[in-house]
């Protein structure tokens, strides 16, 4: 077939062994299909030297030049000027240096967009509005990368939120002008559209745009396969290419995740179904880049396209799937999960094996079990991706990974996270919620284990837009965890409580580096800070009740003061309430029930609120009735009852930001009248990073 030099000269190859007549003539490395060069028999002194360009005056004069830039070696003696037509190489050179980066690298660069055949589109120049709104809105979001690189250290956040931003709005004029017609690159437009909206907190824009990009996915039909010829053996000229069909299959899986997100896992707002989506999951970046066809497995594991006769298909599909593919996979976990939680009480109790709660777990640690050793999170993955320029889509795929453990497990946590219906779980089954909190821990500090490690590699891997929610949950579920779950009795409850303080200390410095992409990680880090602020002043009051506890036990007696003195403490704060009112201390078995954490808590409660009265001063409050049965207190197995380790850290405060109805669905538009309601005030996402 001839080396791709000569293929892309477009001259004829003697295809001779250890290099062809052509590329030894012009003294140039002769490179096979292999990617490789032919070895040379030349000695390397021997070679003359060959510029592709000569300047205008050497060319002129009829000398040789060196072709040195910017001015070659004789202009620069006589002191001339240097003039070059076109580039530093022939474009044939250009192109043969891009499609080895492209067949040997995997980019960080639009999955849904075709890189080489976008760039053959810029050589020849754009004509129409579609192809001049890609272009736009490429820039636009370069530019942002491109400020943030080159002045990663001084530039001002302002000014790497506006820039690009002007190209991004001449994009969107051009296809909202004539927004009824549709095509392919408009599709493209859309979507990155709805990316650069929704990085910058615009969130009804990013929703509306959406729905766009959607519809004209289905008016493309590029949810069903182009023909029935994956593998392209037919070599008719009217049949699609290799290309198209893998790009038309990453632009519509571009759109499935789109509308995943969109959709916050509720079936009314969720556009795209999966049993519509009848295409096969993209390829690996290898194929795709030297256009090899081939068969990948569906959105089923295991699963291919039912039309695929048995010998076209491999005998293991997933081998050509890429990172691409697995994040289809669990960003579909993630819909699944959504959906389950919000309609808990219609499905059987989840510590049962045959509940769905067994069965997404099952998935999870199926999709875990299923990654290929170069998606897996390991130090040699992680510095090949960072080699390649992708480390950005594997810390993504992993976090992805772990907060869908978040949402699954939140169902142990209804007072942090407001499910529509709690759960209730029985005294038999308390070792299950257990469980499930310590897991939803877990991975908590998973997320903040994986994006502190990107970070040191630089903000730029920390660039997608739910980078941010991830570390925000993060941090409020190990929080919450450690205040209000962890038993103060374990032996390493406080160690757990340093390691969480740590791990959200070190989510506050990632989303500070994020504000300069994303708005809102400003004020999730403003919120992230008030709550360590509320846990070191916990931390000080701990220390402060440890020196009292010891000096007041070298001057007590064995007996009856003992169980008094809880009122020592209270006395010394001067927050002992002065109408009388009896305070009930039951007599505790050993001394290890009233220890430091349980000092610490009657001390942060009365800081706060002072003691309790059932007469309220204030007009808008009524006395809670005594009547109300409380749940049994929970006994802990080192001895003693669990209770919280911090209750100045109010549930309030940690609920918010706390629905993944980022688009603010529910409270955009003018407030709905009601004949019971006098006024409706709630606030949208796209204006609550400033109530905070």
């Amino acid at each position: 077939m001839g080396c791709r030099v000569c293929r892309a000269r477009k001259v004829k190859c003697d295809g001779r062994p250890n290099g062809c007549r052509n590329c030894e003539r012009l003294q140039l490395d002769c490179v096979g299909d292999n990617g490789l060069a032919a070895g040379r028999t030349t000695p390397m002194a021997l070679r003359k030297i060959r510029t592709y360009r000569s300047c205008k005056s050497c060319r002129l004069s009829k000398t040789k030049c060196n072709g040195d830039r910017p001015k070659c070696s004789r202009c620069t003696a006589k002191k001339t000027e240097c003039v070059y037509d076109g580039g530093s190489a022939p474009r044939w050179a250009r192109n043969l240096d891009q499609g080895s980066r492209t067949a040997s690298t995997e980019g960080s660069r639009s999955k849904s967009l075709v890189w080489p055949s976008f760039l053959r589109q810029l050589d020849k120049g754009f004509t129409s509005d579609d192809e001049s709104a890609l272009l736009h809105i490429i820039c636009a979001h370069g530019a942002k990368f491109y400020v943030l690189n080159q002045n990663e250290h001084a530039s001002a956040s302002s000014f790497i939120r506006l820039a690009g931003n002007e190209w991004a709005k001449r994009a969107e004029f051009l296809i909202l002008t004539n927004f009824g017609k549709i095509s392919v690159q408009r599709l493209m437009v859309a979507i990155l559209l709805h990316d650069f909206h929704f990085r910058l907190g615009e969130y009804s824009h990013a929703l509306m745009l959406s729905g766009l990009a959607v519809r004209m996915a289905h008016a493309l039909k590029i949810n069903v396969e182009a023909s029935l010829d994956v593998l392209c053996t037919d070599s008719s000229e009217s049949t699609p290419s290799v290309v198209t069909r893998e790009s038309r299959r990453r632009l519509m899986w571009a759109c499935y995740v789109l509308d995943a997100w969109a959709g916050s896992g509720i079936d009314q707002l969720t556009l795209l179904r999966e049993n519509d989506i009848k295409i096969q999951l993209p390829t690996n970046e290898r194929n795709f880049g030297l256009r090899i066809a081939s068969v990948t497995e569906t959105l089923g594991v295991g699963h291919v396209l039912q039309f695929l006769p048995p010998s076209a298909v491999p005998r293991k599909p997933s081998a050509n799937m890429g990172i691409m593919a697995y994040y289809i996979r669990v960003v579909a976990l993630w819909k699944r999960i959504v959906r389950y939680v919000n309609q808990l009480d219609s499905h059987p109790p989840p510590w049962l094996p045959e509940s769905p709660f067994a069965a997404l777990d099952a998935d999870l640690r199926l999709w875990q079990r299923e990654l290929p050793e170069f998606v897996e999170y390991s130090m040699e993955t992680i510095y090949a991706r960072l080699d390649s320029n992708q480390l950005g889509a594997l810390v993504l795929i992993h976090c992805t990974y772990h907060h869908n453990y978040l949402e699954l497990y939140k169902l142990s946590m209804p007072d942090l996270l407001k499910l529509p219906k709690p759960l209730l779980v029985p005294p038999e089954h308390h070792d299950f919620l257990q469980s499930a909190q310590a897991n939803c821990y877990h991975h908590a500090q998973q997320i903040a284990d994986i994006l502190a490690e990107a970070a040191d590699h630089g903000a730029s891997l920390l660039s997608d837009s739910l980078l941010p929610y991830f570390v925000y949950d993060s941090s409020r579920v190990m929080l919450y965890y450690v205040a209000r779950l962890l038993d103060p009795n374990r032996p390493d409850a406080l160690a757990k409580l340093n390691d969480a303080i740590n791990a959200v200390e070190s989510n506050r410095r990632v989303l500070r580096m994020m504000s300069a992409l994303f708005p809102i990680a400003q004020s999730l880090s403003n919120t992230i800070d008030r709550w360590l602020i509320k846990i070191r002043q916990t931390s000080n009051r701990d220390d402060l009740v440890s020196r009292m506890m010891s000096e007041a036990s070298s001057e007590t007696h064995e007996g009856e003061n003992t169980c008094f003195r809880p009122f020592l403490f209270i006395r010394l704060h001067g927050q002992v309430s002065q109408r009388g009112e009896r305070l009930i201390v039951q007599a505790v078995p050993s001394s290890s029930v009233w220890d430091r954490n349980n000092a610490a808590q009657q001390l942060v409660g009365l800081s706060q609120d002072g003691l309790i009265s059932s007469r309220s001063g204030l007009q808008h409050e009524q006395p809670v009735p005594t009547a109300l049965p409380q749940p049994p207190q929970v006994q802990s197995k080192w001895g003693g009852p669990i209770q919280p380790m911090c209750e100045a850290l109010d549930l309030d405060d940690l609920q918010n930001f706390l629905s993944w109805d980022m688009y603010g669905i529910m409270d955009m538009g003018d407030p709905i009248p009601d004949d019971g309601v006098d006024e409706i005030a709630m606030s949208s996402w796209s204006g609550s990073c400033d109530a905070i």
